[in-house]
């Protein structure tokens, strides 16, 4: 019964129950049955198979008219429709996956006109108020990095340097003072040298230490990967005032 009230709620498909197995099971017991209670409770049970039997015609119903279309039944529908409808719904269900281009010879005439018509470049460019026109020249790998399009040095090579530098200013093991090490003329060279120094830490070639109000940045010989534990970060902003020495 509860099989039933469970199929009934939907939570269960109709034909999880099997009913001829049902039906054995209440036909076993029925010489059993002796009380007015024993009684009801069969019927109910019956009943319960009864509408699972309802919902299983229901959902057979159901796929033999909407899920399934006779051929005689298509071609019936087909027959019926004109050719506008026929035309409509082809283009609707057409998908091409490939596209065949051919270039005929009035598109190649076309072509050919346009640009026999068209003006040259200079006499083009006489119709705008466009100043002396200058030559096209060169731009080399120096012209770049002047430019500030291109780095001079690899992000490797700053990174090596910008760690001798710590190493070399670090004296006997001491640390060095952040902001002394990153502080620069330039404030895009301050930013600069405070992100190469964040790779540094991250790649274990120094480590940093906070004391206070002091951040202190101290080398290491080789680099040092942590292995236990999760690594800890905090921000440091970079205000305009610390760009100049």
């Amino acid at each position: 019964m509860q099989t039933c009230n469970s199929i009934e709620n939907r939570q269960f498909s109709p034909f999880l129950l099997d009913v001829s197995e049902a039906l054995r099971i209440l036909r076993l017991h029925a010489g059993d049955l002796n009380r007015l209670e024993d009684h009801l409770l069969d019927m109910r049970a019956i009943t319960g198979i009864a509408r699972v039997v309802g919902l299983q015609s229901s959902q057979l119903r159901f796929q033999s008219t909407s899920l399934f279309l006779d051929p005689e039944l298509a071609k019936q529908k087909l027959e019926g429709l004109s050719r506008q409808q026929l035309a409509e719904f082809f283009l609707l269900s057409w998908h091409p996956v490939t596209e065949l281009e051919q270039l005929v010879m009035p598109a190649v005439k076309e072509a050919s006109e346009y640009w026999k018509k068209m003006l040259s470049f200079f006499e083009r460019r006489g119709k705008f108020d466009l100043g002396q026109f200058d030559s096209p020249g060169t731009f080399g790998l120096g012209d770049l990095g002047s430019s500030g399009m291109m780095e001079d040095q690899s992000f490797t090579e700053r990174l090596q340097g910008l760690w001798n530098e710590l190493k070399s200013r670090a004296k006997s093991g001491e640390g060095v003072e952040y902001w002394s090490f990153v502080r620069s003329q330039d404030f895009r060279e301050t930013v600069s040298r405070a992100q190469l120094v964040s790779f540094l830490v991250s790649y274990g070639y120094a480590n940093m230490d906070k004391n206070g109000d002091r951040i202190v940045l101290t080398p290491n010989e080789t680099p040092v990967l942590q292995t236990e534990g999760s690594p800890h970060s905090f921000p440091i902003p970079i205000p305009w005032e610390k760009a100049p020495a």
